[in-house]
């Protein structure tokens, strides 16, 4: 093998490479699609702060590609999320030799990095611990299909006003105060297929909210971020909350699966998701590694 490790050549070439592993469980990393035209669409529109030639590396044998990784920095939040590594034939020094190379692009700013690594993932979960990130936790992918979701009850929840704007902030804060979105971030991302809906407690006060995202382009919808207030808990806003979400989501013709991912040391939550027909897709263990220290 003769390996060149540089930016992509052809972003739809490495999309269908990506969703060639990402479609099998042994070779499987968390969030970073499963159909080459969403991979495609995220890393050229929606994937880094940094410019794909700076965050995203492939391993060429010849024409071929036998290796890709990237990062989805975050330069506010200080942190990356890497995507992969993914290697043809589990090949320990392709690997290393991308990790070591993108290890040069990260920004000082960036103070972690975070590994979502299927359960099957024998391979990337070694690699993980041999360049010392340390195990977090695992997470559970849950999906659920249009087929199996039938609640027919009337929607309480509604979209946000201007009203409930700090309410909504406070508790999301709260309760992801650590998170990839942040209240302004998810107030700034309202648009017809992203929706923040909350049930109203008072004229300025919440119970609970759910963001959602749907893309239907892709024909796929997610539950990003659902939480309800502490003294409105045990009163069954939650499950309101997620049918409302899931009927809005399936009002989109082309969707036909929603997908959320829950701590899985969150009993309560998995077990909500699981009463209106979520299933386990699959399980992710996360890795973090400290950088820049």
């Amino acid at each position: 093998m003769n390996i060149k490790i540089i930016s992509p050549k052809d972003i739809k070439e490495v999309s269908i490479y990506l969703e060639k592993m990402n479609t099998k469980n042994r070779s499987h990393i968390g969030f970073c699609g499963e159909h080459h035209e969403e991979i495609y669409d995220s890393l050229m529109n929606d994937f880094s702060d940094l410019a794909l030639e700076d965050s995203f590396l492939v391993a060429y044998d010849q024409s071929d590609i036998v290796g890709a990784i990237g990062l989805d920095v975050d330069l506010d939040g200080g942190y990356a999320d890497i995507w992969g590594p993914f290697v043809t034939d589990e090949n320990l020094d392709v690997a290393q030799a991308l990790w070591n190379k993108i290890l040069l692009t990260i920004p000082q700013q960036i103070k972690s990095c975070s590994f979502f690594i299927n359960q099957d993932n024998s391979f990337a979960k070694e690699f993980a611990m041999q360049n010392h990130a340390q195990y977090s936790g695992a997470d559970q992918v849950l999906n659920i299909a249009r087929s199996t979701f039938t609640d027919e009850s009337i929607s309480s929840s509604k979209a946000i006003d201007e009203a409930f704007y700090d309410s909504f902030a406070a508790l999301h804060n709260e309760v992801f105060p650590k998170t990839y979105y942040n209240a302004d971030s998810i107030l700034n991302r309202l648009n017809r297929n992203h929706h923040l809906m909350v049930i109203k407690g008072n004229e300025s006060e919440i119970k609970g909210y759910v963001y959602i995202e749907a893309n239907p382009e892709h024909k796929e919808g997610n539950i990003e971020y659902i939480a309800v207030s502490t003294e409105f808990r045990g009163q069954g806003v939650g499950k309101v909350l997620l049918t409302d979400a899931l009927k809005k989501l399936f009002s989109y013709p082309s969707i036909d699966e929603i997908t959320i991912c829950v701590s899985g040391e969150n009993t309560a939550a998995v077990n909500l998701y699981k009463s209106v027909g979520f299933k386990e897709k699959y399980v992710l263990d996360g890795y973090d590694l400290v950088v820049n220290d």
